[in-house]
């Protein structure tokens, strides 16, 4: 009976972390079931995989708060130091990042072919391989950006805070960028389900990720409003003062408003600016939809 309690574990912890990849994850549990034994044993490995990827967020979690505790300088500017950093993380992630790119490239084509052919079966079992190794490389994306986080000392708030103002604000990048399937955002219940793109409209993945957005930056905005409202600035500053204040009010009203929506303040666009080359270089269009995908429970 224990061993029966002790499987019936590991198949509920293995249910949370099934991935299907374009294809609808249906056709990776009837890929599991074709597989059998060596298809249990793979996924058992990749929910390792994705267990030390959560121990290494829950680690950041303890150090650093959660991603919408963190708070922005007072003064409005990002320091150098902390850019540089952000960018080493993102160095440290490129291996990674390159390998999902090169999956989600192989998968997409994949489908596109099947449309037109109108044989959607027809490499269904080159399909479930490519599927479940492109879960192995979330893991490890996760994996890696975390480790990265910890060894440059930076919080997940911090960083997601640099990535929305570099890549959104600074150089308008769409949040809508990402692979042509849909992303199911479920990290805070152990699951990241994908479906087919068609499934999803341009507008409905511009709601959710405008959603995710706001969800994590108004927090930080009112945060730096705080420590700026107790911060013993000169009159010089009565200008960021109420530009922030002024993008509270807007945020708070309109849960879809990007932050700083008409504009990145003279203090934010002064410290990000001298960096616009290698910000542009280390940014993944396809990939930006997992950014936001923190792993903290009840965050996402």
């Amino acid at each position: 009976m224990e061993i029966q309690g002790a499987n019936s574990t590991k198949s509920s912890k293995t249910k949370k972390w099934l991935i299907g990849c374009g294809i609808g994850c249906g056709v990776v549990i009837v890929g599991l079931v074709i597989l059998g034994t060596a298809g249990y044993f793979f996924i058992k490995d990749i929910v390792q995989d994705f267990k030390e990827s959560e121990t290494l967020m829950d680690t950041l979690t303890e150090r650093y708060g959660t991603t919408r505790e963190f708070s922005p300088d007072p003064d409005g500017a990002i320091r150098p130091a902390r850019i540089e950093i952000f960018l080493a993380v993102r160095s440290s992630m490129a291996p990674a990042m390159e390998e999902m790119e090169r999956t989600i490239n192989i998968l997409s084509e994949m489908e596109q072919t099947d449309r037109d052919k109108e044989e959607s079966s027809a490499n269904i079992f080159t399909k479930i391989k490519t599927g479940l190794g492109f879960a192995t490389q979330i893991a490890e994306f996760f994996r890696s950006r975390n480790q990265a986080l910890l060894d440059n000392d930076m919080g997940m708030g911090e960083y997601y805070y640099i990535y929305v103002m570099s890549f959104y604000s600074l150089l308008g990048k769409s949040p809508t960028d990402g692979p042509p399937f849909r992303v199911e955002d479920q990290a805070a219940r152990g699951r990241i389900m994908f479906t087919e793109r068609h499934r999803e409209t341009q507008e409905d993945r511009m709601d959710m990720m405008l959603k995710r957005v706001h969800r994590q930056i108004f927090p930080m905005l009112q945060n730096q409003y705080k420590r700026l409202t107790v911060w013993d600035f000169s009159r010089s500053k009565e200008k960021w003062r109420t530009a922030l204040a002024a993008e509270i009010e807007a945020m708070e009203s309109d849960r879809y408003r990007m932050p700083w929506g008409d504009g990145l303040p003279d203090i934010l666009k002064t410290s990000l600016e001298p960096y616009r080359s290698r910000l542009e270089s280390s940014y993944s269009a396809v990939l930006n939809i997992f950014e936001g995908i923190t792993e903290q429970r009840n965050e996402n």
